[in-house]
This record gives C-alpha cells, sequence and structure tokens, in this order.
C-alpha cells in the first residue's frame, strides 16, 4: 500500500463520506496522486462510491487495513 493510500484512508476514517476535493485537502495530496490512490482503494475493496456521486467512504475492510497499517509502522 502506497503512502497516498494510507493517506485516504486516514482522511476518510472513522467513517466520513467525502469528495476527492476533499480527500485531497485533507490529505495534501495532488489531484492525480489522490484519483490515483482512491481508484486503487476502490479496486481492491478497501473502500465504496457513496451517494450523492462522486463521493467516497471507508469501508470495514479499509478500517481493518488502516488499523493494521497503523499497528504495523506506528
Amino acid at each position: 500500500m502506497t503512502p497516498a493510500e494510507v493517506a485516504v484512508l486516514a482522511a476518510l476514517y472513522p467513517d466520513k463520506t467525502l469528495t476527492a476535493a476533499q480527500i485531497q485537502q485533507s490529505s495534501t495530496l495532488t489531484t492525480w496522486r489522490t484519483r490515483n490512490a482512491l481508484a486503487q482503494l476502490e479496486s481492491r475493496g478497501l473502500i465504496i462510491a457513496s451517494r450523492p456521486r462522486g463521493r467516497w467512504r471507508i469501508n470495514a475492510r479499509g478500517r481493518i487495513t488502516l488499523a493494521l497499517k497503523e499497528q504495523r509502522f506506528g
């Protein structure tokens, strides 16, 4: 998992529903890195698209993954 993906999961944790722009601002990533991380996380089933369209939410699997990363790397 890349640092950008971890930053996106952290921005959405514990149960926020945010747009890509809000995630980008919260995580201080570039637009490209944010969108790439969102695509990768969604493809691995760690986040889900939410309504209204264009919003993202972390799911249970994403929360577990983030918790394991924090445990492992502090």
